[in-house]
């Protein structure tokens, strides 16, 4: 059985998910299976419960293992990683991702929630970690942009198939189509 704080955070993901910031308390209060009076004991509003869910789910879900990732010394077997890893990550999350990203773009979320700035700050801090390792001097800023449209044209751009349902092969054929276009570049 769940505990009320789980029960609250996936019916406020439920919500969310569907609705973005519009959805209201009493709707998350409902699908949570809670009383609306608990949901204001706890989070006192509903930005802040908007704002400890999904830093919850950013923390759970987007724990970059990139500076993990970054020790890899074959920096094209690096990017690939990295664009393996994210896609991955991105896609199993694909409807919560969409919000989040439509969220960022009205201006509704804080640096500590706002997904494109999380991805993108992590990015930097791999390949400076990475590029600093093997003493190389690279447009840090340019690569984790490249990058970062990879993962949004992923999100945004329709695709046959998400990228967490193709083969283990079929992704590793697309990362390294990525990672070598990246290269190419630095």
């Amino acid at each position: 059985m769940m505990d009320k704080t789980e029960q609250i955070f996936k019916g406020a993901i439920s919500v969310f998910i569907k609705k973005g910031m519009q959805g209201t308390t009493q709707e998350v209060a409902k699908e949570a299976g809670v009383a609306e009076v608990t949901l204001y004991r706890r989070y006192s509003t509903k930005e802040n419960l908007f704002i400890t869910v999904i830093k919850h789910v950013l923390e759970k879900k987007f724990e970059s293992k990139v500076l993990k990732i970054a020790k890899e010394d074959d920096t094209e077997l690096f990017l690939m990683n990295i664009i393996e890893d994210r896609l991955e990550i991105l896609s199993k999350n694909y409807e919560l991702v969409r919000m989040l990203l439509s969220e960022s773009l009205r201006g509704n979320l804080t640096d500590k929630i706002n997904l494109p700035e999380i991805i993108f700050s992590s990015l930097k801090k791999g390949l400076e970690y990475h590029f600093e390792r093997k003493g190389q001097q690279v447009d840090i800023d340019f690569c984790a942009r490249q990058l970062g449209g990879v993962f949004l044209s992923y999100l945004i751009l329709p695709n046959d198939q998400q990228f967490n349902k193709l083969t283990i092969q079929e992704r590793r054929d697309i990362a390294k189509k990525h990672a070598k276009s990246i290269l190419s570049t630095i």
